[in-house]
């Protein structure tokens, strides 16, 4: 498969997304994979870490089935909003004009509320905020309207120096504005709260299509994200963070076990997504390339590259690459791997020993000052176990 550069690196770039999550896809990125990767009219694409739902939004686009997976409670709002584009556009009018007179009938009373007050404590530094979205909450039943609300303030979190009431009503017209533009698709577009290695349960043999940016070796604590308005509708975020892959808030102790239970935990992930596709059906990941662990480095697409070609479920594997410069400045370059369905079985026991190579290879690279750690978890390996498989009936707190 001979795919452009220029296209992957996506050097001229017309869109944006529409919710701002860390590390999500280039639209232009997506849209040009599934151009490229599909040939029929609808086919089944899958997205098991689908952050904030740019593949999703761009499966619709195409009139392509999808489905995406997350347990982060925001981006998993933030795909949600997706699923809205079944609704024809008539009734979305509609439906905005119903949420917007409650929307409207709550504002009346905020009296120059300020959006952030700086409190060190990300609950009351958003209690305005999280005050009114409760009450706006009481006041809705349907739940396309509760999409809708979460995404609202979603939207109005960053708004640190306006009133709440200038916030929610700019948050409502770029939310108008993105709900009335969805593409209106007659494919089912799905987005579940659920742990990818629970894909190949949900959607066995079915999937055409896997795309997806799977998390990596001590990557940013993802659940943080929203957190205040997250947890003031009973989310237990800490739920979610015992199973996030690679996360630097796992194994303080030694973080050096975190990069065999990313090993552990995308071996558990390919496993589930080879059930998930079709034979014959093709897998991208996107994988960062590089990640520091105790000053040292690891190489995330090597390692992923490595499961799946010792896993024997896929034909020969295809590396290619991405670069771009982040809004820091930095250029960032990204391994993408395709692989497809080839086989009838799979091997699923080799995580641990890629793992151990990855720590001996790291080892020579090491600062003297964090070789102990390499030595304790060279006596330990094999005591670490994967992360617990999400399970979204415990993300909802007691006192909800």
């Amino acid at each position: 498969m001979n795919l452009i550069q220029d296209r992957l690196d996506v050097r001229v770039k017309k869109r944006a997304n529409v919710f701002n999550w860390r590390g999500q896809f280039t639209p232009e990125f997506i849209e040009y994979l599934i151009d490229s990767l599909t040939t029929t009219g609808n086919e089944y694409i899958a997205d098991p870490f689908s952050g904030s739902g740019t593949v999703l939004f761009e499966a619709a686009q195409k009139n392509h089935s999808a489905i995406g997976l997350e347990i982060n409670p925001a981006a998993y709002l933030m795909s949600k909003f997706y699923t809205l584009s079944s609704i024809p556009f008539a009734e979305r009018i509609e439906l905005l004009r119903d949420f917007e007179f409650i929307l409207k009938a709550n504002i009346q009373d905020l009296n120059g509320a300020a959006v952030y007050n700086g409190n060190k404590d990300y609950r009351i530094a958003y209690k305005n905020l999280i005050q009114f979205g409760k009450q706006l909450s009481e006041n809705i039943n349907e739940t396309q309207h509760k999409i809708l609300l979460l995404n609202l303030l979603f939207m109005s979190e960053k708004d640190k120096k306006l009133s709440l009431k200038e916030s929610v009503l700019k948050s409502f017209n770029r939310l108008e504005s993105a709900f009335v533009g969805l593409p209106h698709s007659e494919a089912n577009i799905d987005a579940q709260l659920q742990d990818a290695r629970m894909l190949g349960t949900l959607c066995k043999e079915k999937v055409d299509l896997i795309i997806t940016s799977p998390p990596y070796i001590n990557v940013f604590n993802y659940h943080q994200n929203y957190r205040a308005i997250v947890e003031a509708f009973n989310y237990d975020i800490l739920k979610v963070a015992h199973s996030e892959f690679g996360s630097n808030r796992k194994n303080r102790s030694n973080r050096l076990r975190t990069v065999v239970q990313y090993c552990l935990d995308m071996e558990q992930s390919l496993l589930s997504f080879w059930e998930a596709l079709k034979s014959g059906g093709k897998m991208v990941l996107v994988v960062g390339r590089e990640s520091n662990v105790r000053k040292t480095p690891f190489y995330n697409g090597k390692i992923v590259s490595q499961i799946i070609e010792y896993s024997q479920g896929f034909g020969e594997l295809q590396n290619l690459e991405r670069s771009f410069t982040n809004k820091f400045g930095a250029d960032i370059k990204e391994d993408i791997l395709v692989a497809t369905k080839t086989n009838t079985s799979i091997q699923g026991n080799s995580a641990r020993e890629i793992a151990k190579e990855s720590l001996k290879n790291a080892f020579e690279h090491a600062p003297n000052d964090v070789k102990s750690d390499f030595h304790e978890i060279f006596e330990t390996i094999d005591t670490v176990k994967p992360s617990p498989i999400f399970n979204k009936k415990h993300i909802f707190s007691k006192h909800g």
